[in-house]
């Protein structure tokens, strides 16, 4: 496992691998965060609300951004997120 913490530790994650699937859970504090990927990521909302790239991702809803991509994470309350990795 891996810990990241980015934006003061607004947005934090622990990366691991779970039967040869790398996956991220995390929380993020309110506000707005900017990343690029390394490879495609999907991420699912599991509480709260998080708005990326402009979509809205509510809990159960999930938003794919692809491998190399600029994005932009809003998190409109407290939230939480687990991510895959492909």
């Amino acid at each position: 496992m891996k810990h990241n913490s980015y934006a003061n530790g607004g947005f934090q994650n622990i990366e691991f691998n779970d039967n040869g699937i790398d996956k991220s859970i995390g929380v993020v504090e309110t506000g707005v965060y900017s990343f690029t990927t390394e490879r495609q990521e999907t991420v699912r909302c599991l509480t709260g609300l998080l708005v990326i790239n402009g979509k809205e991702c509510s809990p159960g809803q999930e938003i794919t951004i692809g491998k190399n991509e600029k994005f932009t994470i809003e998190a409109k309350q407290t939230s939480s997120y687990i991510c895959l990795y492909r």
